[in-house]
């Protein structure tokens, strides 16, 4: 009975061996557990480093322990230390790389706006250019070449209508001719015609009857140039005042509105300097029923009545 019974013990002593064996073996072979704490110091943490050494035994293990030969072994040392790969750079601001942000533009080197001022008045740098060109180039077309105005009484109907608005030319007699009898000028008046303002002058628009040189009168309802009778088609009626002979002086023009009985005009103030014209009306834009270039008749001086 006793060798069957230590036969049937053998196998049990054999696998507790075994597997006391082996847990001692793992025991030294397992990295030592990283602690829960805190790192010793910044970004570092403390951790094993594990080295493969060459060999069929490793140190202090028993006969049972030992690795088979040729097997790599791996050895922990515990005083190792792993620093953590840096945190990629940001900028000062904190928002990324470069401290860009998609926020960069809005002051433009203006700096920072108030809370309180309004989102779409927040302009930019180049916003303030875009608007200070467009206005250089608006005022200057305005000054040198032409710009639009408005009709705002009946001195000059009916050839124009309260409320018409046209565009008056500059570069005729900026570049090229006088004022001419017929044209239908736009001015500022000479002192004392009008009070002054404290922004700008008053513009006027009238006619161009006579030039420097001619006399004018006017008397039994006509207007009289240089002794001839002024065919005009364009009147609204005919002028019910007279006006003694006179010439005009050189470097002048005489004007007088379309509306002789409604207008304030050269036979109340007398002759106009040129060089208080500003430019010729030669287009209409408004209402749409007149749109388009003053007819030749009106343009042109009107021919004498003999």
């Amino acid at each position: 009975m006793a060798g069957p019974l230590l036969a049937s013990r053998c196998p049990v002593r054999l696998a507790r061996s075994l597997g006391l064996g082996l847990g001692r073996t793992l025991a030294r072979r397992a990295p030592p557990a990283v602690g829960l704490g805190p790192p010793s110091g910044p970004m570092r943490s403390r951790r094993s480093s594990i080295t493969p050494v060459a060999g069929g035994e490793d140190s202090g293990s028993s006969g049972t322990d030992a690795a088979s030969p040729g097997a790599p072994v791996l050895a922990v040392d515990p005083d190792a230390q792993v620093v953590s790969p840096p945190i990629e750079s940001r900028g000062d601001d904190g928002r990324g790389p470069g401290g860009d942000d998609e926020g960069e533009d809005e002051d433009d080197g203006w700096g920072a706006w108030p809370q309180w001022w309004p989102d779409g008045l927040r302009l930019s740098r180049g916003d303030v250019l875009t608007v200070a060109i467009a206005l250089g180039i608006s005022y200057a077309i305005r000054a040198l070449i032409a710009e639009p105005r408005f009709i705002p009484s009946l001195s000059m109907y009916p050839t124009f209508d309260v409320g018409d608005r046209l565009v008056a030319e500059k570069i005729t007699y900026r570049f090229q001719r006088p004022p001419e009898a017929g044209d239908i000028v736009i001015f500022h008046p000479v002192e004392g015609v009008v009070p002054k303002k404290l922004f700008g002058e008053d513009v006027f628009i009238k006619r161009v009857v006579a030039t420097g040189g001619d006399s004018v009168e006017v008397r039994d309802g006509a207007l009289l140039v240089n002794g001839q009778r002024r065919a005009e088609p364009y009147l609204a009626e005919a002028p019910a005042y007279t006006l003694q002979r006179l010439v005009v002086p050189a470097g002048s023009v005489f004007v007088m509105g379309d509306n002789r009985n409604q207008s304030y005009d050269s036979h109340i103030w007398g002759p106009l300097p040129v060089d208080r014209v500003l430019g010729r009306a030669v287009f209409v834009y408004w209402p749409l029923n007149k749109f388009g270039e003053l007819p030749a008749a009106m343009a042109e001086a009107p021919p004498v009545a003999r």
